[in-house]
């Protein structure tokens, strides 16, 4: 059932089963849904690397012979084909485990924090120009009334001064 789970497509068997529990709500994957997927479907068929190859006979006499010579030449190969199957398998497995595991890190680390609060920062960072501006209208209408008052009165601090 898991090969066949494996083998559908990411948009078939629905997208956000896999990995949802790594996700809290509000937050996407650091990484595509796909790789998520690929890695499952990897982690599921990986171990499954097999040959299963039968050899008959087709001709009454010679056939049975030739079976049997063909026989003996296969488990020649095979032990020699298993071996570097079987190391291959090992190698794909601790390469899904190291991709997987590097995927995961990566998720966990935060980033994905980090991209919020760069959102937050951005959001703030809005709002403080935004007030900033409405500072310098202030200052700016501050101003004005402070040099209509210099044009009022001989001093610009307001002490009279004597002469």
């Amino acid at each position: 059932m898991a090969r066949v789970r494996a083998s559908l497509p990411a948009a078939a068997a629905g997208s956000a089963k896999y990995g949802a529990a790594r996700v809290r709500p509000g937050e996407e994957h650091l990484f595509p849904e796909d790789l998520y997927r690929s890695l499952h479907q990897a982690r599921t068929i990986g171990g499954g690397i097999s040959v299963d190859y039968r050899l008959g006979w087709r001709t009454p006499i010679v056939g049975q012979i030739w079976m049997r010579v063909r026989q003996r030449i296969h488990q020649e190969i095979r032990i020699y084909i298993d071996a570097l199957t079987g190391q291959q398998s090992n190698l794909n497995g601790y390469l899904i485990r190291v991709t997987t595991h590097m995927a995961e890190t990566l998720d966990e680390l935060g980033l994905r924090t980090m991209k919020r609060e760069q959102r937050e920062q951005a959001d703030l960072l809005i709002a403080l120009q935004e007030e900033v501006q409405a500072l310098r209208e202030e200052v700016a209408q501050l101003r004005g009334e402070k040099n209509g008052s210099v044009v009022a009165s001989p001093t610009s601090n307001g002490i009279a001064h004597g002469g």
